[in-house]
């Protein structure tokens, strides 16, 4: 059986650096440890310009077609099926995306199977099943049509020990293209590795309907393996730790950093964090076990804007957690959001005066998406725009009613970007400028 696996194509800013697709290659790997006969292959659409990745997909020969979408990509995934043009291939989707659109629009544009959550188990129990003629009904956590009739089973359980995933297949992708190009590029050849799902914060524009809000954990020998395997085997500089938040369990967090002090002293890596899982012992355990990055979701340096968005910290606790991590010399990125229903531009103000302050290596602009099914959304809906699709739309402009703000939002982003590179001109990495330039997907 041969089954291939797309993410699909989104040019956007992100696309100068692109990360290997771990939840696809995490999908592959699961499979092979039910069957390692199985002929996988996954096709990165960020690696291929357009006219490529649009014709290698219309010569994909298969059984199975996987594809993993976010929001932003849903419009590509959804042609997909139409570019293949096989009646006989099983299209499955899945993916954060699929939960923000009707699934009968999934299925109407050619997916056989529509899969909720997490995926791992779900796969291996669908290629059981199309192989061996077996009903779906068993399968949890999946949509599907019989007879014109849509099913939908109930949701999966969330995996409890993320141990017992085997390492993502990453021998099906290329990385020493992906670590190239971060090499060319940025200077360090980085690759990402995924150590918790879940997270236990409620900040108001926050989809968790993936991974959930309890959050779970790979263990500290766990993640010192995955990391051996990438320092030794394809040649890593820098490990990135790809997920909501690294440092909200302490005592992993110290755990991990005592093993790395004795297994992998020297090697250099980066994290999510936020401002207030943080200390001064933590910091600086980090930092002697080799983290230089720490990326945290400041959003706002105005107080009223981060109250609405419901981010459960403080301004001053920003600062502290900058100066903690500037103390201990590590490098800090902060993520910042703007075209909040009700910002003026005080608010942009205090954010300019708390980046001159706090001093960040690079900054991260975005606008607010008020993603279907979240707390914002349903606060603010009645202010987007009416012909707004989140299933076709430019998901780096707001989708907001431009006449509820009192100036243009994209002036206001460059406006941000250019005092934070006017202001530390000469101090600023130029490297990182691309970085700057990168809406964020909230």
């Amino acid at each position: 059986m041969k089954i291939v696996f797309i993410l699909p194509i989104l040019r956007s800013p992100y696309s100068i650096c692109p990360e290997p697709p771990l939840g696809l290659a995490y999908l592959a790997s699961s499979l092979l440890q039910y069957r390692n006969d199985l002929h996988i292959e996954i096709i990165d659409g960020f690696l291929l310009e357009r006219d490529e990745y649009y014709q290698k997909i219309s010569k994909i020969k298969a059984d199975i077609i996987g594809v993993t979408t976010t929001m932003a990509q849903l419009n590509e995934a959804l042609i997909i099926p139409h570019i293949v043009k096989d009646d006989s291939i099983k299209f499955i989707i899945g993916g954060p995306g699929v939960v923000n659109i009707p699934s009968h629009k999934l299925h109407d544009s050619g997916y056989s199977i529509v899969c909720y959550g997490e995926g791992e188990k779900t796969i291996v129990e669908l290629v059981q099943a199309l192989e061996n003629g077996l009903p779906l009904k068993n399968i949890k956590g999946i949509s599907y049509r019989s007879k014109d009739k849509e099913i939908k089973t109930p949701p999966r359980d969330l995996i409890k020990n993320l141990d017992e995933i085997p390492f993502p297949a990453r021998s099906l992708l290329d990385m020493q293209r992906y670590l190239r190009i971060w090499k060319e590029r940025m200077g360090v050849a980085v690759t990402q590795i995924i150590s918790s799902r879940g997270c236990p914060f409620s900040c108001r524009f926050c989809d968790k309907k993936t991974f959930g809000g309890r959050i779970r954990f790979m263990s500290p020998p766990r993640m010192i393996d995955e990391m051996r395997l990438l320092y030794d085997s394809f040649g890593t500089e820098m490990v990135y730790f790809e997920e909501d938040l690294f440092t909200v369990n302490r005592k992993r967090v110290l755990d991990f950093c005592g093993l790395m002090g004795k297994e992998l002293l020297g090697r250099r890596w980066g994290a999510h964090s936020r401002v207030d899982t943080l200390d001064l012992e933590m910091l600086t355990r980090m930092k002697q076990a080799g983290c230089t990055d720490l990326f945290f979701g400041v959003e706002s340096g105005s107080q009223k804007v981060l109250d609405l968005l419901g981010k459960g910290f403080t301004v001053g606790q920003i600062e502290n957690a900058f100066g903690l991590a500037k103390k201990v010399g590590m490098n800090t990125e902060m993520y910042l959001i703007i075209g909040v229903p009700g910002e003026v531009q005080e608010d942009i103000e205090m954010t300019k005066r708390m980046i001159a302050k706090l001093e960040p290596s690079s900054i991260d602009i975005s606008f607010l998406t008020p993603i279907p099914g979240t707390e914002i959304y349903e606060m603010t809906k009645h202010l987007i725009e009416k012909e707004i699709d989140f299933s076709n739309f430019d998901y780096f402009k707001s989708v907001y009613r431009k006449d509820i703000f009192g100036f243009e939002l994209e002036a206001k982003r460059r406006e941000i970007l250019d005092f934070f590179l006017s202001t530390f001109e000469g101090k600023v990495d130029p490297r990182f400028s691309p970085l700057a330039e990168s809406p964020r997907a909230n």
